[in-house]
């Protein structure tokens, strides 16, 4: 197995794995009437605006996951708003001004609520960006999972995350998803305070 960096033609499997594991590891089809909403939101963006902090874990060329990350998550979402959304405006066109996550869309409707995160990224933006500026994703597809490829692909990231001169990267991960939970503690992350909603935190400082 190997960890390399993005290369032309990459992002099909990106998004490809995205939308296969965008359900806490299921598919997203579980949760989504229009899967591929999942790789719009928390795939595409950063293929397009943070190529270099994109990472593709293989074996005998076959990918088996990817992290996606932001160096600094406030600029990120500015740029997402400006180059990123205006690309969803006819077939995903933009909610109305005002109100947060479920302003436009009803609670137990998770498709409405990613079309609005496509044109309302900063929504998603957590606490502490001094503290934990970058923030990161991560899937890997389930028969790869427990063969290192998460923790080569962090190892990785949080090592050009450092060279970047970022001083910390953070994550939301759902509250029910224990098995995750653990995997970033034994990544050396911690779990961090969140006021509210369905996810949780995890936060790791970084050095050079």
């Amino acid at each position: 197995m190997i960890v390399r960096g993005l290369r032309p033609g990459d992002e099909v499997a990106v998004r490809r794995i995205c939308v296969a594991t965008g359900d806490a590891g299921e598919h997203a089809r579980n949760i989504l009437r229009e899967p591929e909403l999942m790789a719009h939101v928390f795939a595409s963006p950063y293929l397009l605006l943070q190529p270099e902090l994109c990472f593709l874990a293989e074996s005998s060329g076959q990918p088996l996951g990817y992290v996606v990350a932001a160096l600094d998550s406030v600029e990120f979402y500015r740029r997402w708003e400006r180059e990123f959304s205006p690309c969803f405006a006819r077939g995903h066109p933009a909610p109305p001004l005002g109100g947060g996550w479920d302003e436009s869309a009803r609670a137990d409707d998770a498709d409405e609520q990613l079309r609005l995160l496509l044109h309302r990224p900063r929504t998603m933006l957590l606490p502490d960006t001094d503290v934990y500026p970058s923030h990161l994703h991560i899937n890997v597809l389930s028969g790869a999972r427990r063969m290192g490829a998460g923790k080569a692909l962090l190892r990785a990231l949080f090592d050009a995350l450092a060279a970047a001169g970022s001083p910390g990267v953070q994550l939301g991960v759902r509250a029910t998803n224990a098995s995750a939970h653990a995997f970033y503690r034994a990544m050396g992350m911690t779990r961090l305070p969140l006021d509210e909603g369905p996810a949780i935190r995890f936060g790791r400082p970084l050095g050079r």
